[in-house]
């Protein structure tokens, strides 16, 4: 449940039941979640967010969801509520820099060309995974890293186009300094945008690299940060 209004939503099937769970922001702030009823369900939400928007995802027993889709559904009604699918999701995950496994990751990325150094522990000893990212590949400072990558002339990137890099390899090809991992047209900014993986690339903010298209256009595009859209969370953590 997702959206400006998703709160209020939810806290509309809770007055018509007569009482639930507190939904407020204070009772269940961001990334928590509780137990409890909505709208007469027992159910289990979650205060988490892959639109960037306020949202909550809502667990209840398989045999009651048609019925708690349909309360929502009529619930919804006066605050504009519809169903949306998973482009949209994922034009909105981009907007905010969120990563999609198998589109920014693949076999190749490890978490510190995304910038998830944070995510790997520096107390533990050993884990899986620690030999491997030692070695010198892995810890290549060339490696290409997670950035924005926003059209000069705002058009779409084309998915998987690569980065023109300087001069040609040992079979006459032009060097590839970079990949698109994920591009779409954003509703909301009124322009493309994409994310990709660039050698050097936070380094390279303000950079304009070349694409070149199947179609037989070059595409030009700044390298920017990779979140286009609140960038301080606000509207997640309403």
């Amino acid at each position: 449940v997702v959206g400006p209004n998703a709160r209020k939503v939810l806290e509309k099937l809770n007055a018509q039941a007569g009482g639930g769970m507190d939904l407020s922001k204070e009772a269940l702030p961001f990334m928590e979640w509780r137990d409890g009823q909505i709208g007469g369900f027992d159910a289990r939400a979650y205060r988490i967010s892959f639109s960037g928007e306020l949202s909550y995802e809502i667990a209840v027993a398989a045999s009651e969801g048609q019925a708690f889709w349909d309360a929502l559904m009529e619930a919804g009604k006066e605050f504009g509520v519809m169903p949306y699918g998973t482009e949209t999701l994922h034009i909105l995950r981009a907007e905010k820099g969120f990563i999609m496994i198998g589109d920014e990751t693949d076999g190749t990325v490890i978490p510190q060309d995304l910038g998830l150094h944070w995510a790997i522990s520096k107390k533990k000893e050993d884990f899986l995974g620690k030999r491997a990212q030692l070695r010198n590949h892995m810890a290549d400072p060339d490696r290409w890293q997670l950035v924005g990558l926003e059209t000069v002339d705002g058009s779409v990137l084309p998915d998987g186009a690569y980065a023109l890099g300087e001069g040609v390899n040992a079979n006459g090809q032009r060097n590839m300094i970079g990949r698109v991992t994920s591009t779409y047209h954003s509703a909301t900014l009124g322009r493309g945008i994409a994310m990709g993986l660039i050698k050097h690339g936070p380094k390279r903010m303000g950079e304009v690299v070349e694409f070149p298209g199947t179609d037989g256009k070059t595409y030009k595009a700044k390298i920017v940060d990779p979140v286009f859209y609140d960038k301080e969370g606000e509207k997640q953590n309403v």
